[in-house]
């Protein structure tokens, strides 16, 4: 399984300031210190914000002169392809959804580039309340990719976990997702075709009003149900010492 480190994000006041400043050695610092704690790739999250995004070539340049890792870049880079002219092996474009116009086109650019590709199992159309609807989805984005000739050993499929809406809901449940249903569509898309999907989640999008500990406790939960269930790659905080022990021993226990 991928685990790719997720500190580069905007909400994260260091990572921001460092970007802001276009200060190199916290950038350099943020990324090794990531892959000294295990992470394989490295996630690059600026959102769609116009002004940052255009550091993004600042960005690759800069982690990648200093660590050897593949790197998740926002789909900013579609429109502004620099990124991934000058990224160093195989970059991921990190996410898009499900749309058939907008699918079409970053299949295109990935494909130019090498680059593989994360699609969000939602669409404009649709936002799926269960497995079913996700697997519906999915047989979609298989279907551009045939039309397209994308490989599907560069696609990722993201069935979007994410906290329960409801405030009661979210209460019985403790913060959790329901995590019944993403367990079912991971398990049905590693099914739906002869060539073995790829799944992804975020971690980080669950449980994010919890405090810290009680975070990494659920993080720790859900993770070890996700591998079992043949989660490919997650995006999460690879500094977690308790949530990488449980991606390794659950790694070793389905290995044996």
């Amino acid at each position: 399984m991928e685990i790719i480190g997720q500190e580069m994000h905007l909400m994260n006041q260091t990572f921001l300031q460092a970007l802001e400043k276009k200060d190199k050695q916290t950038v350099i610092l943020l990324a090794r210190r990531q892959i000294e704690a295990g992470a394989t790739a490295l996630d690059v999250n600026l959102g769609q914000n116009r002004k940052l995004g255009c550091l993004t070539p600042w960005l690759v340049e800069t982690i990648q002169q200093a660590v050897e890792a593949p790197l998740f870049l926002s789909n900013y880079v579609l429109s502004q392809q620099r990124a991934l002219e000058i990224h160093k092996g195989t970059a991921t474009i990190n996410a898009v959804t499900a749309n058939r116009t907008e699918l079409v086109s970053a299949m295109k650019t990935a494909s130019f580039f090498g680059a593989r590709l994360v699609v969000l199992l939602v669409s404009a159309a649709c936002t799926p309340v269960d497995a079913e609807g996700r697997l519906n989805l999915a047989m979609d984005v298989l279907d551009v990719a045939k039309e397209t000739g994308f490989p599907l050993d560069h696609l990722y499929l993201d069935p979007v976990m994410s906290c329960r809406p409801d405030p009661v809901s979210w209460s019985l449940s403790g913060g959790l997702p329901d995590i019944d249903l993403i367990l079912d569509s991971i398990r049905l898309i590693g099914e739906l075709s002869g060539h073995r999907l790829r799944t992804i989640v975020a971690l980080n999008n669950t449980c994010q009003f919890l405090d810290g500990g009680a975070r990494s406790a659920s993080h720790c939960r859900l993770l070890h149900l996700l591998i079992e269930a043949g989660l490919d790659a997650v995006i999460m905080n690879c500094r977690d010492q308790n949530c990488m022990a449980v991606a390794k021993k659950t790694r070793l226990s389905l290995a044996a």
